[in-house]
């Protein structure tokens, strides 16, 4: 099946063609948003990264359908 991650500011990925926000993953049926931040490599640690599928907050173990949405937003803080 075809997802489509959107990722946002920090999370964007350096690659030889540049900075990308959007990337395609082809990902076996049944697999979750846990298994695109490990295809993706990004290990949230200690901060929190907010996750939606089609407009909805969703967790890590959230199943993924073929065409979903994805969108990751590291979570923003300061004072």
């Amino acid at each position: 099946m075809i997802v489509h991650v959107r990722l946002h500011t920090t999370l964007r990925k350096e690659t030889p063609q540049g900075i990308v926000d959007r990337v395609e993953l082809e990902l076996e049926s049944g697999a979750t948003l846990a298994d695109v931040l490990e295809r993706l490599q990004i290990r949230p640690g200690g901060r929190s990264v907010l996750m939606a599928v089609n407009g909805d907050l969703v967790k890590a173990d959230h199943v993924l359908n073929d065409g979903d949405q994805v969108r990751l937003v590291p979570s923003v803080s300061g004072g």
